[in-house]
């Protein structure tokens, strides 16, 4: 094992490099279940955004195990849960700067795969440690630098503005981060879903506008969503397609691919990725505002904007930002219904912006 894997709290080992054991456990506990007979596994309800965060959590601590005490490998996952090991592991999280709420997050996926994986699991040791770290976590980000939805829809009204040279990268790249940010503060995907945004699958023509469209398999709570694009952004979206699209699609950098039907284009002429998507929001967003604002933040800041504008409509922001169970939404904001909830929130944001101008 490399010095590199043995000191990342973050190095998350691929199922492919878990013990054989673990990987034919997984499989089973992944297997779907039947109707009428319970031969499923445990993790089969789950979806796959689910499963996917579970097999990183334990990618993490087979990655611990291996590097500090690598003879536990060879036990059960059950009989790998003593408390020297977990004790261990937690400072080793704490070490590398992880908050008390991010370790339990890690002590909660170590849980429900070590169950899912073997019977024999006596879950009270870590629901102990959960338990104790959960009464002290305090959150180590503070929220107060999020903007209120309409000034984020101002500044990348401001950023398209800014883009008059057509024949120019850097003016490109403004009016591709502009739509990106205020398509962000009016519908407030996910992440996963703003980078793996495609032509003709997810933005669709619909008469003079845009639908905005993603399966149940897209989205993370399993339930699709079909949305209209707001007014205010479909003569800039056909300006973005028309114009600065190809501007980006004829770049030619290092990391040039093929575009296909990606709508977010990189300087490199390629799909424009996670890490990249969020390094141009977080740094226009620095430039304007003092501070660094990241993509799932724009969440915050539209059920922020609802809470404050008018605290009658604050039930819009559950559907509004794709959450099925109303115990998820009231750690936030509260609940609704669908397409409602984006039609008050961009009346919302119009009333917000009228009121300035």
């Amino acid at each position: 094992m490399t010095s590199e894997l043995a000191t990342s709290s973050r190095t998350c080992w691929p199922i492919g490099k878990w013990p054989v054991e673990d990987q034919q456990q997984w499989t089973k506990a992944c297997a779907p279940q039947s109707l009428f007979e319970d031969d499923g596994g445990g993790l089969a309800h789950l979806a796959e955004v689910s499963r996917n965060k579970y097999a990183k959590g334990w990618g993490r601590w087979v990655a611990f195990l291996t590097s500090h005490a690598a003879d536990a490998l060879d036990l059960t996952p059950a009989a790998r849960c003593t408390k020297a090991h977990v004790q261990a592991y937690i400072d080793h999280l704490r070490d590398a700067g992880n908050s008390d709420g991010t370790i339990v997050n890690r002590l909660g996926e170590l849980m429900a795969v070590t169950a899912a994986l073997d019977p024999a699991f006596d879950p009270r040791l870590l629901n102990r440690y959960i338990a104790t770290l959960r009464s002290k976590a305090k959150p180590v980000r503070s929220k107060s630098h999020v903007r209120p939805a309409d000034e984020l829809v101002d500044l990348g009204v401001r950023l398209m503005e800014s883009a008059t040279d057509r024949g120019d990268l850097e003016h490109a790249l403004a009016f591709r981060d502009g739509l990106i940010i205020a398509f962000l503060a009016l519908h407030p995907l996910r992440r996963r879903n703003l980078v793996n945004f495609e032509l003709g699958k997810n933005l669709l023509r619909q008469g003079a506008g845009y639908i905005v469209s993603f399966s149940g398999s897209e989205t993370k709570n399993g339930a699709p969503l079909e949305l209209p694009l707001a007014d205010m952004l479909v003569e800039p979206m056909n300006q973005y397609l028309r114009i600065w699209r190809p501007v980006l699609i004829a770049c030619r950098g290092r990391w040039t691919r093929d575009v296909g039907a990606s709508v977010w284009v990189s300087s490199d002429g390629s799909p424009l990725g996670q890490e990249g998507m969020s390094g141009r929001i977080e740094l226009r967003t620095r430039e304007a505002f003092g501070k660094a604002i990241n993509p799932h933040a724009f969440r915050d800041a539209s059920a922020t904007t609802l809470t404050i504008a008018d605290p009658a409509r604050v039930c819009s922001a559950a559907p509004l930002l794709g959450h099925r169970s109303l115990a998820t939404t009231e750690k936030h904001y509260i609940q609704a219904t669908g397409l409602e909830a984006q039609r008050s929130f961009l009346k919302v944001i119009a009333e917000a912006r009228n009121a300035k101008s």
